[in-house]
């Protein structure tokens, strides 16, 4: 995959991002606990929030965890549980875009640890064909 070309965020796309390094999973969890193993993975997260949200629209957060179902973020300020993202992952193996949704917003020493699901092109169909 050429660096230089942004794909849409698809289970894929992230599979492919997670084998361009040779990382171990983290086992924090009791087993059977969490679906989907999450790898640590750094990097920079762009977010943009929706326009009912608070202050800026457009922040950067520090990645701390990918797998394919979501990733983890550390950012400066809440964000609320449910708020729905548009994300993008750069990567010099990958470039992708897409959307998720917030699981979890925790207090951690420095800022907040935010845990989002992705959204995938086909959930997002769904989505709209039931409105």
């Amino acid at each position: 995959m050429d660096a230089e070309q942004i794909v849409k965020l698809t289970p894929e796309a992230i599979r492919e991002l997670l084998e361009s390094r040779s990382v171990k999973a983290e086992q924090k969890e009791a087993p059977g606990k969490r679906r989907i193993e999450r790898w640590p993975f750094a990097g920079t997260v762009e977010i943009w929030l929706p326009s009912d949200c608070y202050g800026e629209q457009h922040i950067l957060a520090t990645l701390h965890n990918l797998s394919e179902g979501g990733l983890a973020m550390r950012t400066r300020r809440p964000i609320p549980v449910d708020t729905r993202l548009s994300v993008a992952l750069h990567q010099p193996a990958l470039s992708v875009y897409g959307h998720a949704l917030v699981r979890h917003c925790t207090r951690v020493h420095a800022g907040y640890l935010v845990g989002v699901e992705f959204i995938y092109f086909a959930e997002e169909q769904d989505d709209e064909s039931e409105v």
